[in-house]
């Protein structure tokens, strides 16, 4: 097993290049069925009507401690899946595999303007498991920031100049990703925002520390706030009459927060540094 500490070195230029001003790509989780699953480049909204020339990409993915999944490349044929076991980045409770692929001859993907989804890689989870969460490793989160190395990005060419000049084309900043982005095995379906009045739902600070404040839209009552670990255990927590919750006594890392109104239910993740 490779330790995560050398993958500093290798992948450090990589990961920060120039970003266009709009022209670039967020990853998200497609879930096949039968435990297989695809990580897709999403566009974003662009009138550019260029093919993008892709270089190298890559990104992590969390999965609970213990379990494992077998890695091909859907893009090139050579993407490498190195495993890292979350007792070395001190977070016992997860795992993980870094995905690059540096390809031998840049890939072409459809111009930004048809908004086509690009399958990157294919995921197949070994065993079968029944609970915990796999997720795709957010760029803002506290994990990814304190080890840039796990940080998603696409070294490709997106102006068509003839000059063949590859930038990162993944905000280093920003989530990097679209829902869906994680998967609960426990529930078998994937989390993201539904379509629904619950999607003005928001929480701040993202990442926390002591206190989070939760706002619900106008109008929404008889709420129902739960806290999951990234393996699906529940945390249990008591929401204030001012709609806080107080999160300084959990463990550094990632945790999603379900809420429940009139049958309507919206998980989003928050992170815990």
């Amino acid at each position: 097993m490779k330790k995560i500490t050398i993958l500093t070195i290798v992948l450090f230029s990589l990961i920060f290049g120039q970003l266009h001003a709009q022209d670039g790509y967020t990853y998200t989780l497609v879930d096949n069925g039968g435990y297989s699953f695809s990580i897709a480049a999403v566009p974003n909204a662009s009138s550019s009507n260029f093919a993008t020339s892709v270089q190298s990409y890559g990104f992590t993915i969390i999965v609970p401690d213990g379990v494992t999944a077998s890695i091909t490349s859907s893009l090139g044929g050579a993407a490498n899946a190195t495993f890292f076991n979350g007792n070395d980045i001190a977070q016992p409770t997860i795992d993980g595999y870094l995905i690059t692929e540096t390809l031998g001859s840049p890939a072409s993907l459809p111009a930004p303007s048809a908004a086509t989804n690009s399958p990157m890689v294919t995921i197949q989870v070994n065993g079968s498991p029944t609970s915990g969460i796999m997720y795709i490793l957010e760029n803002n989160s506290a994990i990814a920031s304190a080890i840039t190395p796990l940080k998603s990005f696409m070294q490709a060419d997106m102006v068509d100049d003839g000059m063949a000049t590859y930038t990162n084309r993944v905000n280093p900043s920003a989530s990097a990703v679209t829902d869906p982005s994680a998967f609960d095995f426990a529930t078998m379906s994937t989390l993201t925002v539904e379509e629904n009045e619950l999607v003005d739902f928001s929480m701040y600070p993202n990442p926390a520390s002591d206190i989070v404040q939760l706002k619900f839209p106008v109008g929404i009552e008889n709420t129902k706030v739960e806290i999951f670990d990234i393996l699906g255990k529940q945390i249990k927590v008591n929401l204030s009459e001012e709609n806080t919750i107080d999160v300084s006594k959990l463990p550094s890392g990632a945790y999603f927060v379900s809420i429940t109104a009139d049958d309507t239910k919206v998980t989003k993740k928050l992170i815990i540094k």
